[in-house]
């Protein structure tokens, strides 16, 4: 599931907002359904998968995993070279590393990266 585009609609529930600095929180009803997706993914770790960049940022690149699930690949040196030839919507092989629920975070490693 992608994020909202800017001047997109769409339906949500406030849930804090605050008048000073005009900031509003809201839930998106779709992500809600999904917050159970991840638990399944610690039974993955190990598991090398062939997946979808959706993201590269400076930090490293991200990968959809399954819908509404994205991981990140750090950027280590060795990483970096791969992450220069990666382009967003193209398929890579990642290895899922860990997955820290407290945090809703998934690591993955570029499978082949020394």
């Amino acid at each position: 599931m992608e994020l909202p585009t800017v001047g997109q609609l769409i339906t949500g529930e406030v849930v804090w907002h605050a008048e000073h600095n005009h900031q509003v929180g809201i839930v998106l009803r779709e992500w809600v359904e999904h917050e159970d997706l991840l638990p399944r993914f610690v039974e993955r770790v190990g598991q090398v998968v062939n997946r979808r960049v959706t993201k590269i940022a400076p930090i490293g690149f991200f990968v959809r995993i399954a819908d509404c699930v994205e991981g990140l690949v750090p950027l280590t040196e060795p990483v970096a070279d791969l992450a220069k030839s990666l382009r967003e919507g193209q398929d890579t092989s990642v290895r899922i590393v860990a997955v820290d629920l407290e945090r809703t975070r998934v690591v993955l490693a570029a499978e082949g990266v020394a």
